[in-house]
């Protein structure tokens, strides 16, 4: 591999303080680990002993001695959390972090991890013209109309099918061509509060009751989150009582085969991995599970998060034609060279004359780097293949609120985009192997919190929500960052305005966008409007 871009082997050393050759003895034991606290004890309301229940407290500091835990050992890894105080499960009153190593029974024999031993599905991948574009223009022309939040929108790898889940415990299906041909448009009335663009009305082709059984009651139960296989034979969703549904849709659809019960509060994110046999889930218990699904059992369980999980993404894998080849990524690395004097020159050139080979992942390796974030702000890199080893944690920047919504990677898998809640987007360069934000995306005073963000595949436009409008961010452009005002770093996406975003959906081919509106339980309101973009490339 050349020097000009990233070493994932050295990447990984300095990220998870290990030689890749040695993962099962690398970092410190996940007895260690800042724990989950006590609201995950006795989740989906299964006892611990045998079953493979996830129960941190019960044991408390007996198991930390039974295992040749230190109390010296542990006091050091959770020293400063004890110390900091965070929102709470409920996101209301601060609570104390708790200063135990957490004990984690997995499930006996535990699940398989399965993006180890399977490859990644082949993905589609947008055109030349989508990547080497300077720009885009987003314009909105379809709406799908709801009466209810939408917390979740999930679509297959073609977009050929999108599913929609919230507030009124039903999951619906849209035929995504029928609804960007035009087929069905929207009334008068309907077309009276939205932009002139928006005419077309989304086809719903079918819907199905998002059924819980709970103490051998069926009862409706709000989406929270929702992924769909590529090719839409299965599809998870997750409800409020903590539990996982898996749904038929290809045949039989909205047949509920299988109910994972792990978790004990709402499970607010659901990733499936990108060989498609494993799942990792985030609920409001503030445990991170990955899941095999061929046997329906845990593989692992991250512990660290000490608030409600908020998001969670695989590294991408590149296609060579997505791999970085053009300028996006000399401005990219041109950025981070002026804000590290301390790199040579040398250095510098050579990353930035970097070939696609050096830049790009192989599309054939599942990634094994998982991105987590909270919505207390805390924000992890963990390696999947590694039980026992300590996450690589990201810092927010100085004065920013503990708070993120949303996170996100480049679509070469080399920069982080994190949400935070005073009008601000932190962004974090990998490849420098750093804890600190390279620098910080500030919107207008009073744009509100930004609960989503996208990035697009040219590697240089960043699509954000806050609470006042959807906004793409020129990621080339320093002006916001640098406190330059010559020109307007963002430019506006209409549609939106006012309403908390839950979601931003972008095709894999960047042909079309989706944003759904919903609070996920959380604060802020809705307009209950859901829009459907089509995305053109600029050269200007």
């Amino acid at each position: 591999m050349s020097d000009g871009g990233f070493n994932d082997e050295l990447l990984e050393k300095e990220l998870f303080g290990a030689d890749s050759d040695d993962l099962d003895g690398a970092g410190m034991d996940v007895d260690e680990m800042i724990g989950m606290g006590d609201s995950v004890a006795g989740l989906a309301g299964e006892d611990s002993a045998g079953d493979g229940s996830l129960d941190p407290l019960r044991k408390g500091g007996a198991t930390a001695e039974a295992n040749g835990v230190s109390n010296g050992t542990a006091a050091a890894a959770t020293t400063a959390a004890a110390t900091t105080e965070g929102p709470g499960a409920d996101g209301g009153r601060p609570q104390q972090l708790p200063a135990k190593p957490v004990d984690i029974e997995m499930d006996v024999p535990p699940g398989e991890i399965t993006v180890l031993t399977h490859e990644a599905k082949t993905r589609p991948t947008a055109s030349q013209e989508l990547t080497s574009c300077a720009t885009y223009d987003i314009l909105p022309t379809m709406s799908f109309v709801s009466g209810y939040q939408m917390h979740a929108v999930a679509a297959t790898a073609s977009m050929r099918w999108v599913f929609t889940g919230g507030e009124d415990g039903y999951i619906r299906k849209w035929d995504m061509d029928a609804s960007a041909g035009g087929k069905q448009l929207l009334t008068q009335g309907q077309r009276h509060a939205l932009v002139d663009s928006v005419s077309k009305a989304g086809v719903m082709a079918s819907y199905w009751d998002h059924s819980d059984k709970t103490e051998d009651t069926e009862m409706l139960s709000p989406v929270y989150s929702l992924a769909v296989q590529s090719q839409a034979e299965w599809l998870v969703s997750g409800m409020k009582s903590g539990h996982i549904g898996l749904w038929t849709v290809r045949h039989d659809e909205g047949r509920r085969v299988a109910l994972l019960a792990k978790h004990s509060k709402p499970v607010s994110v659901l990733r499936i991995s990108p060989d498609e046999f494993g799942l990792v889930s985030g609920s409001w218990d503030r445990a991170v599970l990955y899941w095999d699904l061929n046997s329906g059992k845990i593989a692992r369980a991250f512990a660290g998060h000490v608030s409600q999980i908020s998001s969670a993404e695989f590294r991408p894998t590149l296609a060579p034609e997505l791999r970085a080849t053009d300028t996006n990524r000399d401005d990219s690395d041109d950025r981070s060279s002026r804000r590290n004097s301390q790199e040579e020159d040398g250095d510098s050139s050579d990353r930035e004359s970097g070939t696609a080979a050096s830049q790009a992942f192989d599309v054939k390796a599942a990634s094994h780097v998982l991105l987590t974030a909270s919505i207390d702000g805390q924000c992890y890199l963990w390696d999947v293949r590694a039980p026992h080893r300590l996450p690589h944690a990201l810092n927010a920047a100085p004065r920013t609120p503990r708070w993120a919504a949303s996170a996100c990677w480049s679509v070469d898998g080399s920069r982080i985009y994190v949400g935070r809640r005073n009008n601000t987007i932190d962004e974090y360069d990998v490849a420098m192997m750093g804890s600190d934000p390279v620098r910080t995306l500030r919107l207008p005073m009073n744009s509100g919190p930004v609960t989503a963000v996208a990035a697009m595949p040219n590697g240089r436009s960043l699509v954000c929500a806050s609470t006042d409008n959807v906004r793409m961010w020129n990621l080339a452009d320093d002006s916001a960052s640098d406190g330059a005002r010559a020109a307007v770093p963002f430019q506006i996406v209409p549609g939106h305005h006012g309403g908390a975003i839950s979601s931003i959906l972008v095709d894999e081919r960047s042909r079309y966008m989706l944003t759904t509106s919903g609070n996920r339980g959380w604060e802020g309101s809705s307009n209950n409007l859901h829009l459907g973009y089509e995305i053109s490339p600029l050269d200007r």
